[in-house]
């Protein structure tokens, strides 16, 4: 269903980018514009090539997809453009063809309204999936009721003898590999799938829809390790790109830092930042550094400090809720002990406490740890063990999808945090 809904959505594009070309080229031309698109016509390569160039970008980012229910993103929108770019302009190096700058420019313009606009669009309309699914685990069953976009039509149990009745033609079918069915479970299943029906594996489909991995359904964790060494080319120009975009918004985060120094040396006076060790990749301490909110006093190392804790001072209130606070851990992006995006680092006190009761927890060292990453965004921080194998499933998620596209839905997301003032309690540790 995910590759239909690519190929669907590939279409449209490639549409509207036929109906973004014929503006331009009216803009551009007038009353040439027919005679300049239709074959033979002086545009009429360069059409060709812009089209070639929209569905090798469009293929680009299907692969750099994590997985996702079927429904355009802005995002993948706007990484599809970008690669469309790279690629028009490495075809016209390549071919050559004749081609107007000012014609390309409004072509690209328009082209990149209309797809926003289409995915707008789409995102208006209600839609969800709907599905029958066999597995015993109520509980995962109970979460997936609670999502927006997945409609829980039946529950099969995997042990059930006797007959079944015969799914709804709107539904697909999603079947827990975990545990052994009943013969007349197979035949169920086996029946679906010859008929034609979408059947998918309840974990996928748990995945796409919560955004977590299933803590209960991983084996030996050898899932997280097999789809990080898929990826592994992936990690240093990871690297590479995270110290780039360092390097180039320094003219955004450097005046930011210099003025929020100068603000609670003024207000708070000294000292002005808060040292923290953290565990960082493969179990490595790392030095983080943060702007201290807090009045300085002596408490243990174990002590939590919520947002509505005393010892936060005015400024510190105002600098937690826009994570300005955060903004000097750009410097450990630099040195290369953190990535932008990726799982928090963990207090080194605490990851010794959640090692002993969380299974596979040091799986989420195999990376560097991030600024922001995918837990963060969608639940916040946490402070207790339940909250910490909740995080943990979303790094998980993380993990094993890794992609830049995922990346950059992490950073669209904690950008709109940042801007709009996020007010969620939050627990942290004393800073």
């Amino acid at each position: 269903m995910k590759m239909r809904a690519l190929v669907r959505t590939t279409v449209y594009d490639l549409l509207l980018l036929v109906l973004a070309f014929v503006g331009a080229t009216y803009l551009r031309y007038g009353d040439l514009t027919t005679n300049a698109i239709t074959p033979g016509g002086v545009l009429w390569p360069i059409l060709l090539t812009t089209l070639a160039a929209t569905v090798i970008g469009s293929a680009l980012s299907a692969a750099m997809s994590a997985t996702a229910p079927p429904r355009p993103s802005y995002n993948r929108a706007m990484v599809m453009a970008v690669l469309v770019f790279f690629t028009e302009a490495a075809l016209i190096v390549i071919l050559r063809p004749w081609f107007s700058r000012g014609q390309l420019f409004f072509t690209a313009v328009l082209w990149v309204f209309l797809v926003l606009w289409s995915r707008w669009a789409v995102r208006r309309r209600p839609w969800s999936e709907r599905a029958v699914i066999v597995t015993a685990a109520s509980d995962l069953v109970e979460r997936l009721r609670k999502v927006p976009h997945l409609r829980i039509v039946g529950v099969v149990d995997p042990s059930q003898s006797g007959p079944i009745t015969a799914p709804p033609l709107d539904t697909f079918i999603a079947i827990d590999l975990s545990v052994p069915w009943s013969q007349d479970v197979t035949r169920f299943i086996s029946a679906v799938s010859v008929a034609g029906r979408d059947v998918r594996a309840f974990t996928q489909v748990y995945e796409e829809h919560t955004g977590q991995v299933p803590l209960s359904y991983l084996s030996e964790g050898w899932e997280i390790e097999t789809s990080l060494r898929r990826i592994l080319p992936f990690i240093p120009l990871k690297t590479a790109a995270d110290i780039a975009l360092a390097l180039l918004t320094s003219v955004l985060w450097l005046p930011v830092l210099l003025l929020t120094a100068l603000a609670v040396l003024v207000v708070d006076g000294r000292p002005v930042f808060f040292t923290q060790t953290r565990v960082g990749r493969s179990g490595t301490p790392v030095r983080i550094h943060k702007f201290r909110t807090m009045t300085p006093e002596e408490r243990p190392a174990t002590d939590l400090a919520s947002d509505d804790d005393p010892r936060i001072t005015r400024l510190g209130a105002f600098l937690r809720r826009y994570r300005l606070d955060e903004v000097p851990q750009v410097i450990n992006v630099l040195r290369g002990e953190l990535a932008i995006v990726g799982p928090r680092p963990e207090w080194v006190s605490t990851a010794e406490r959640y090692r002993e009761v969380i299974p596979f927890y040091d799986q989420r060292t195999l990376v560097r740890p991030g600024i922001t990453g995918w837990a963060q965004v969608n639940l916040g921080a946490t402070s207790d063990e339940a909250g910490a194998m909740q995080k943990l499933s979303y790094d998980f998620y993380y993990l094993k999808h890794m992609s830049p596209m995922l990346d950059m839905e992490i950073l669209a997301r904690s950008i709109r945090t940042i801007l709009r003032g996020d007010v969620t309690p939050r627990s942290r540790r004393r800073s």
